[in-house]
């Protein structure tokens, strides 16, 4: 029983240790949070960006994939030359960590469609911003979108990027028919300002694709 007892010891003492051990990739989103993806409001065709206290979910989106004469896809969703799909697809990141803005540099888009007998390419965006710190002083730095440990950035043409339009439309025979889903898997990496990588929780983006 005593051998027993300073075996329990020892791995509570580890446990006690390695609880602030640990890899530089984020935990689950802990400190470098993917709240969504949220749309703003269209007013006489120009875009309100959605801010922290008013932004609407935006958790999916029909679309036609072939020609349509009332939507065009071929730049890619989101974008600016519909007003149906304008104010669509705006990605919030949030900065739990004190003392620490996130320089954001990069933002992953897989793509899944049950029922495809090929793979989906995957596709990334580089971007460039700094989230601030959530305990930054709210008198000194000035967020457009409310919190000061937030933002709200669109994703034009980066959810489904015009080569995967293309990609979809060329391959059909290889996908289930229309119309059929796609599940967008979306995660943002960034680095904080001591050079630890963070990578965000995964959401999730569905896109219905019509005729």
């Amino acid at each position: 029983m005593e051998a027993v007892g300073r075996v329990v010891g020892l791995a509570l003492i580890l446990g006690l240790v390695c609880a602030s051990c640990g890899s530089n990739e984020n935990d689950q989103g802990s400190s470098f949070r993917a709240v969504g993806i949220f749309q703003g409001t269209v007013e006489t065709d120009k875009c309100t960006v959605p801010v922290a206290d008013k932004a609407i979910a935006d958790q999916s989106i029909a679309l036609p994939l072939n020609d349509s004469p009332t939507i065009n896809i071929d730049t890619g969703f989101p974008n600016a030359s519909s007003g149906f799909l304008l104010c669509r697809g705006y990605m919030w990141l949030e900065n739990n960590l004190f003392d620490q803005a996130i320089d954001v540099d990069r933002i992953d888009f897989k793509y899944e469609i049950p029922g495809a007998r090929i793979a989906i390419p995957a596709s990334a965006s580089t971007v460039g911003f700094k989230i601030p710190p959530a305990n930054a002083d709210p008198k000194k730095t000035s967020n457009p979108f409310g919190q000061v440990n937030i933002y709200l950035g669109h994703l034009e043409g980066q959810l489904v990027p015009a080569s995967l339009v293309l990609f979809l439309r060329q391959n059909q025979a290889s996908l289930p028919e229309l119309p059929y889903n796609m599940v967008i898997h979306i995660t943002a990496r960034g680095r904080t300002d001591s050079g630890d990588l963070l990578v965000t929780n995964e959401i999730r983006y569905s896109v219905q694709w019509t005729q």
